[in-house]
């Protein structure tokens, strides 16, 4: 039966050990949120959980789908997110009890006649034991004593103040927090993935382009190399053609090893270097995902990174009313339950049964200022946090605004450029015709190829920035990048 005095004192310690002081919130921090966003939102969808299949490409799912099982990128995240959530526990369960279970076994043995015993003073049993123990020597006294040992040890620090309580909600923010950074990573590396693709699709066009412009010369050089040994074309024009043919062939090869080396990326990126080629024949879409329907405001509550850095904000006014308990003082329970023996067959017996409570109390008296430093650290840190949130937010904004420009700039650009493709390969065309007549110079066909390749390059160059600046800004607005390949395919 436990003392009246110390039963008492626990009743009385638990019921307010488990009051648990108001959870602090951080949600008025004096920031600016315009209502609305400076430039029009055009394509604007209620629902981007399937941006993907936008595309209505299947190679580009299958390779994110690569990406999200075998990348050590992705796979690295899921490992900090395990890391995270477990310190969190860690860090959290100071708050519980702490039991242990212990076992002990001792032996020993004592050499009385060191001590000055003899066996007059010992009697019988002093020379049998010292007969039994050393056979040798009737002047040895000793005697051996075995120990056994079995309990549980108990230690509780009751968080009567709601110390505690502030470390665990904050360990909790802190892996909120984390978790929510690395699920932008996460989303950050699909949307990388992506543009990624697609860069090696515009390789792979782009090394068509330079294919297609060689075997044009080729044909040019030909004509011209057969016109020339019958004298009907100057040595000039030839050399010229030839020349060119030799442009096309350095153009060709490099535009190749752009897309090897994109391939090589891509590969790499999905964890699967060197087994294939992921980029095959194909074109850049013109089917974009469409922009989520979104005012500045929202982005709060949609990305990751702004959620981070707001559960930082509240992580830290945790901080700050723990530090700020540190100065009261800390109570807590010990005790310990178990049996002590010297036969090992009698620990579970109750009658060498042995326990122990005790009620500790510590307050701080003199500790040269430390705690009511660590108060004013906790403070900057919460100023800290709450700065990089206002600045976490002005960036957001400023992010998507530009984004929406760069947007309907590219849309402005292809459409001028879709019309100037298609004018300066009826001028190719056109010049071959009148060059055939011999109406026109080598020069001319020449150069309305090279204006037709370079318009056609710079083409495709933005039909590729258009996709990405699209996922950009889906990313930068707090689009959700969740996507499902079960029946894409």
């Amino acid at each position: 039966m436990l003392p009246i005095h110390l039963l008492f004192s626990f009743i009385i310690i638990f019921t307010f050990g488990c009051y648990h002081n108001p959870r602090t919130s951080a949600d008025e921090l004096g920031i600016n949120i315009p209502e609305e966003w400076s430039m029009p939102i055009y394509e604007k969808s209620d629902n981007n959980k399937e941006w993907v299949t936008a595309f209505k490409d299947k190679e580009l799912i299958s390779y994110l789908e690569a990406v999200k099982v075998k990348s050590p990128d992705f796979l690295s995240i899921l490992e900090n997110e395990k890391i995270g959530r477990y310190n969190a526990k860690i860090r959290g369960a100071n708050i519980l009890p702490s039991v242990n279970f212990s076992f002990n076994q001792s032996e020993s043995r004592q050499n009385l006649s060191a001590f000055g015993f003899a066996d007059s003073f010992l009697g019988n049993q002093g020379s049998d034991s010292s007969s039994q123990n050393n056979s040798s020597s009737s002047n040895v006294i000793s005697f051996e004593n075995k120990t056994f040992g079995l309990g549980l040890n108990y230690q509780w620090e009751l968080d009567i103040w709601g110390r505690l309580l502030n470390e665990r909600i904050a360990a909790r923010k802190d892996y909120e927090a984390a978790k929510y950074d690395l699920s932008y990573l996460g989303f950050s590396l699909v949307v990388r993935s992506a543009i990624l693709f697609y860069q090696g699709v515009e390789a792979l066009e782009q090394s068509t382009l330079s294919e297609e412009s060689y075997a044009s010369l080729v044909e040019i050089r030909n004509l011209v190399k057969n016109r020339y040994e019958k004298g009907l074309r100057s040595s000039l024009d030839y050399r010229l053609a030839e020349t060119s043919v030799s442009t096309a062939i350095l153009e060709m090869e490099n535009r190749k090893n752009q897309l090897v080396s994109i391939n090589r990326q891509l590969e790499t990126l999905a964890g699967k270097y060197p087994t294939g080629t992921f980029i095959k024949q194909k074109k850049l879409p013109t089917n974009l995902p469409s922009i989520p329907k979104s005012i500045p405001a929202a982005i709060v509550e949609r990305r990751p990174d702004i959620r981070s850095l707001i559960l930082k904000v509240e992580s830290n006014v945790s901080r700050v009313s723990q530090a700020k308990r540190n100065l009261l003082p800390g109570i807590s329970l010990t005790g310990s339950l178990g049996t002590s023996t010297q036969d090992f067959e009698e620990l579970l017996n109750k009658d060498y049964g042995i326990w122990n409570l005790g009620l500790n109390i510590t307050a701080p008296i003199f500790n040269g200022k430390r705690l009511r430093s660590a108060i004013k650290v906790q403070e900057a840190a919460f100023e800290i946090s709450r700065q990089d949130l206002v600045k976490g937010l002005l960036k957001a904004f400023s992010e998507v605004e530009q984004l929406m420009y760069f947007d309907q700039s590219l849309k402005v650009q292809i459409n001028a450029m879709r019309s100037g493709v298609e004018q300066s390969k009826d001028a190719y065309n056109l010049s071959k015709e009148r060059y055939d007549k011999g109406v026109t110079t080598l020069e001319s066909v020449l150069s309305s190829q090279r204006q037709y390749n370079t318009i056609k390059s710079q083409y495709l160059q933005l039909q590729r920035q258009s996709i990405e600046n699209r996922l950009l800004l889906i990313l930068a607005m707090g689009g959700d990048f969740d996507f499902s390949i079960e029946g894409s395919k």
